[in-house]
């Protein structure tokens, strides 16, 4: 074992790594990116005048619970994280675990720069977010592929969560503006694994899970299977009424995990029967009523959201040879959804009153997609290359049934949830989109020397889109049509001071056609697709004999031709100008053996450049706050306690893009305390929002509703693995 990967494969050293004044510097230093040096656990003889860090006794595997992660699980980035010219925040599954995350809103609020959303009127209210300012709701891919189902994603078939950002078309495809969001699951794999958890809390928590993995190799079968489960149902603290409700089963079984042929199937089904949240009203996009944060302006008896998700997959993957592998993975899911909402608007402070308007929408999501990767490690003359070439194709289809009601008037500051609704309902105009994705792409990164790399990447998408508008009493059937052929590319440089280091600047490109979200309607029908441009330039830098992460990038995105309505009309053109500008920071790992951080800093300036609307012109966008700030830390004591705090700071943005009114900042405070009971059982607590801080977690892109975070919440589980 080389030193430079030896320290910290154990929780058993015989000293601490470094001492906190030492730390500080270390970590002044990569901040700042200035004097790289090589981390102590490299062999080379320090120079005079230089100082080595301590000598770490070192013995068995690396510690469990690590909380730094090496690579991501995507093919196309076939660098290790350190040398990826690219922000990629990586979510181990032990993070995820000790805050006790059980939905993916629940780990994104660990990486700064994402910023949840609330649904639209009858939209879903599940995984809406946004990255460095730009919408991401159609970003989210699940080991690779796109799931651009309507629903809240738990997280107890996950193994990590990686967060990509800046313009990531050139592997994600269409969309990816600010970055894209990939669910990494659990796979089957050669130890044997029987794990679970029981969790109670207040405000009605109940969740069970199940994990179990096991090999067929003493039935002289070379595989294994896996099996995981999930059910759970809960209140959200400080929110009258809301429940959510959900369970799941996610089987797999891999052929072929010793050899250089692996063959897998997997399926995953998710059901939710929630009562949903749609929150507060918001008095004209500019400030919230002086209400009680538990009032539920919707019915009890009327609103639901009835979702189920189901999605097989089947990847081969061949090693050829030292030089070639393939992998082509095939899919297909479909996520129904039904929901009735009640959304809040036109409330009055004069006359106490609020208008509920409730809208349904019955949708179904079918997905076909097939992608095949192609790896090429080879050399030519002094130069290595590693080529990914791929192509995949895709089949998706949207139908969405809405309903609209008649609205209903409510107090404003005593609402009656129990109220029996009895308004009428009409059905909407149905829709039908069909959309087809024939995708080509090359990338390589080319390595000269020991310290240069240059990378870049080539991809070509026809996106082909065709909806289906049915006729209504007052508007006539329509068809609209498109076709976006997009070219999308991306290129690097890298360069390593010393192997534990990279600087790096990258310029990359994304589109957003007017069917990203798989509708066309008679407004954007005609409109092509929207530009986007991402530069960035940052540094990474593992220290503490690399068991500590040190990243920083300083970037810019600019969507350089953004949709809006002609003045006057409702017909949509490319006029628009945004531009997001900032920096980020970010840590995780060990600082000691038993001491580990996860967490960072965004600062982002965002601004509306060009727009029809004058009066916004020079404004910041909506839900874009300047400061984004995550931090948790554990700390294994003696006694066979881990102790663990956190806190998530979200700076004030506005509300709209008019910038008419801000939403409060908020920083909340979130601890843990695990105690082993034995070996292979764990007791853990966590308790969520210490203060019981009333905040504004998810606003309506236009600023007609916001959905505060959960209060004060505990939550106590018995964790078991053997």
């Amino acid at each position: 074992m080389s030193a430079s990967t030896a320290v910290l494969v154990s929780m058993r050293v015989s000293r601490p790594i470094v001492t906190s004044p030492a730390l500080g510097a270390a970590l002044g230093l990569a901040l700042s990116c200035t004097a790289l040096q090589p981390a102590s656990a490299q062999t080379a003889t320090p120079s005079a005048g230089e100082q080595q860090l301590p000598a770490i006794a070192v013995e068995g595997a690396k510690p469990q619970g690590d909380y730094k992660a090496d690579r991501a699980s995507s093919p196309k980035l076939t660098e290790p994280l350190l040398d990826t010219p690219q922000s990629i925040t990586v979510i181990p599954r032990e993070v995820m675990d000790d805050r006790g995350a059980t939905t993916l809103r629940d780990v994104l609020r660990t990486v700064p720069g994402i910023t949840l959303s609330a649904g639209e009127g009858g939209g879903p209210q599940g995984d809406n977010l946004k990255i460095r300012g730009f919408a991401a709701n159609t970003d989210l891919f699940i080991d690779g592929m796109r799931d651009q189902g309507q629903y809240s994603r738990d997280n107890f078939n996950l193994e990590q969560v990686e967060v990509i950002k800046g313009a990531s078309a050139t592997s994600s495809g269409r969309g990816s503006t600010g970055g894209a969001v990939n669910l990494v699951t659990k796979a089957p794999a050669k130890e044997a694994i029987t794990a679970g958890s029981v969790s109670l809390g207040t405000d009605r928590t109940k969740r069970i899970t199940a994990d179990v993995n096991r090999s067929l190799t003493e039935y002289g079968v070379d595989a294994a299977v896996r099996l995981n489960v999930m059910g759970h149902a809960s209140g959200v603290a400080g929110r009258d009424v809301v429940e959510n409700n959900r369970w799941g089963f996610a089987p797999s079984v891999t052929f072929g995990l010793s050899g250089p042929t692996k063959l897998t199937f997997s399926y995953m089904h998710l059901v939710e029967d929630n009562i949903p949240d749609y929150g507060i009203p918001v008095l004209n996009g500019t400030s919230l009523p002086n209400v009680k944060r538990e009032n539920y302006y919707g019915f009890k008896d009327l609103n639901a959201e009835n979702t189920r998700t189901d999605m097989g997959t089947a990847r081969l993957e061949h090693e050829v040879n030292d030089v070639v592998s393939v992998r082509n993975t095939l899919r297909a899911s479909q996520t129904k959804r039904y929901s009735n909402v009640s959304v809040p608007r036109s409330a009055s402070t004069i006359t106490n009153t609020m208008t509920r308007t409730p809208t349904a929408r019955d949708t179904t999501l079918k997905s076909l997609d097939n992608q095949t990767d192609v790896t090429f490690k080879f050399s030519t003359g002094g130069l290595k290359h590693s080529l990914v070439t791929g192509v995949e194709l895709a089949a998706e289809s949207y139908d969405n049934q809405p309903y609209s009601f008649t609205a209903a008037t409510t107090s404003l500051s005593d609402p009656n949830p129990f109220a029996i609704y009895r308004g009428t309902r009409t059905l909407g105009a149905k829709s039908e989109t069909k959309s087809t994705t024939a995708a080509l792409y090359v990338m390589d990164t080319v390595k000269i020397g020991e310290q240069w790399e240059i990378a870049g990447g080539l991809r070509y998408d026809r996106f082909h889109t065709d909806t289906k508008i049915a006729a209504t009493s007052t508007t006539a059937a329509l068809n609209p049509t498109r076709t976006d052929n997009l070219l999308s590319w991306r290129g690097a440089i890298v360069y390593k001071p010393v192997p534990n280091a990279s600087l790096y600047a990258s310029a990359s490109t994304a589109y957003n056609p007017s069917a990203e979200g798989l509708a066309l309607t008679a407004a954007n029908g005609t409109t092509p697709p929207e530009k986007n441009l991402t530069y960035e330039v940052g540094a990474k830098w593992d220290v503490l004999g690399d068991a500590l992460s040190l990243t920083g990038a300083v970037f810019r995105t600019e969507k350089t031709d953004a949709r809006e309505t002609l003045p006057g009309g409702t017909v949509q053109v490319l006029n628009g100008v945004r531009r997001v500008d900032g920096f980020e920071l970010g840590v995780a790992g060990h600082l000691t053996s038993k001491w580990q951080v996860f967490g960072g800093y965004t600062y982002q300036t965002s601004e509306i450049v060009e727009t029809f609307t004058a009066a916004n012109k020079g404004k910041e966008l909506a839900s874009t706050p300047k400061h984004t700030f995550s931090l948790w830390s554990t700390y294994e004591l003696p006694w066979n306690l881990k102790v663990g705090a956190g806190v998530q700071y979200v700076a004030d943005r506005y509300w709209t893009d008019a910038n008419l009114g801000k939403i409060p900042n908020y920083a909340v405070f979130d601890a843990m305390a695990a105690y082993a009971i034995r070996p292979g059982v764990e007791l853990q607590v966590n308790i969520y929002n210490l203060t019981d801080k009333f905040y504004i977690e998810r606003v309506h892109s236009g600023g007609g509703h916001a959905v505060a975070g959960a209060g004060r919440t505990a939550m106590f589980t018995t964790n078991v693995k053997f």
